[in-house]
């Protein structure tokens, strides 16, 4: 997986990396240090607090063990979206070319972003065909904080340009992110 602007504290990282293979976080270079400082940080509290348990212990139902991140499994790289390529180097590994997600969360706040970001989740979703023609595009997954509805259309005008679009139902959705909360999520299939 893919995140685009991860900001300094990497929280959707942090969350997601347990339940999957691969998780790479990106955002300008002068974010790295701190988001790397607090990555360092919660994996020596995650590895102190694991330590402190006992071997038998099982997490609560419904819980992420926090024994289960690794510190191979979630890296951070730069990448602006104005100025940098997107290429399969993004993965770290050299077996791995592409992701299956990108995921960009509360990055459109104002109209000078919508066309480099929307460029690079397109140039990310694409790695997946470039590395196999048989496989389908990455799935693109944008949640965002509803600022100004001139940023906002302008942003889905965009991306619809590029991607089948489908917006989460409120159904689908914790109670925080629903409409009535002034977030919402979309979903973006490559056309």
């Amino acid at each position: 997986m893919l995140e685009l602007g991860c900001g300094i504290s990497g929280i959707i990282g942090l969350s997601l990396a347990p339940l999957i293979g691969s998780y790479v976080l990106t955002d300008q270079d002068y974010v790295m240090k701190l988001l790397n400082q607090n990555l360092i940080q919660n994996r020596q509290e995650t590895s102190t607090a694991s330590k402190g348990r006992k071997s038998s212990s099982k997490p609560k139902r419904g819980t992420i063990s926090t024994t289960s991140l690794q510190a191979s499994n979630i890296a951070a790289r730069p990448l602006d979206w104005e100025t940098d390529e997107v290429t399969a180097s993004l993965t770290g590994n050299d077996s791995r070319k592409s992701f299956d997600a990108v995921i960009a969360c509360d990055c459109i706040y104002n109209d000078a972003l919508i066309s480099p970001l929307v460029q690079t989740c397109v140039d990310a979703c694409t790695l997946r065909v470039a590395d196999d023609p048989a496989k389908k595009p990455a799935v693109c997954i944008v949640a965002q904080q509803l600022r100004s509805s001139e940023v906002f259309e302008g942003w889905l005008n965009e991306f619809h340009k590029a991607f089948q679009v489908w917006r989460l139902p409120d159904e689908e959705l914790i109670a925080g992110l629903k409409s009535d909360s002034g977030f919402v999520v979309h979903v973006g299939i490559l056309r």
